[in-house]
């Protein structure tokens, strides 16, 4: 039981550094007026949700569909910039399972896998929520 309460420990120790250094970085682009995009794993109950600044941005319920491996929610905070609108959906070239997957050694709970953003879902954020640019695989609507 002592191993077990010395790795929670741990692991809240090293969260609580993490956060320390999300806020002083937050807050030095809040003060420069640079841009800054912090991408999260969301839920309701989540530290960031709950003690951030202000709620996230963007969140994405389902990163499938724009060709991440995983449903994965995530919640995305822009500070100093406004995120475009696209629609650039793709069927993911693998599909995963979070609660499938074996959990990482090194890396805590989560494997390495668990945590990347896949390549496609990276540039589809990208060209959708920051550049503005709209790709061969996009989906146009007709506004009524």
């Amino acid at each position: 039981m002592k191993e077990k309460f010395d790795v929670i420990l741990e692991r809240a120790d090293k969260r609580n550094d993490f956060y320390k250094l999300l806020y002083k970085m937050t807050g030095v682009c809040l003060l420069k007026g640079l841009r800054l995009v912090i991408e999260n794993p969301f839920s309701p109950l989540h530290f960031l949700h709950l003690n951030f600044l202000e709620e996230p941005t963007i969140i994405d319920t389902n990163r499938q569909r724009r060709g991440d491996y995983f449903v994965k929610p995530t919640g995305f905070w822009f500070f100093n910039a406004q995120p475009t609108s696209g629609t650039s959906y793709q069927t993911p070239k693998k599909k995963l399972i979070i609660r499938k997957e074996k959990c990482g050694a090194a890396s805590g709970l989560c494997s390495e896998e668990r945590s990347m953003i896949s390549p496609d879902y990276a540039r589809n954020f990208i060209c959708d929520f920051i550049l503005g640019k709209v790709q061969k695989n996009s989906q146009c609507y007709l506004e009524f």
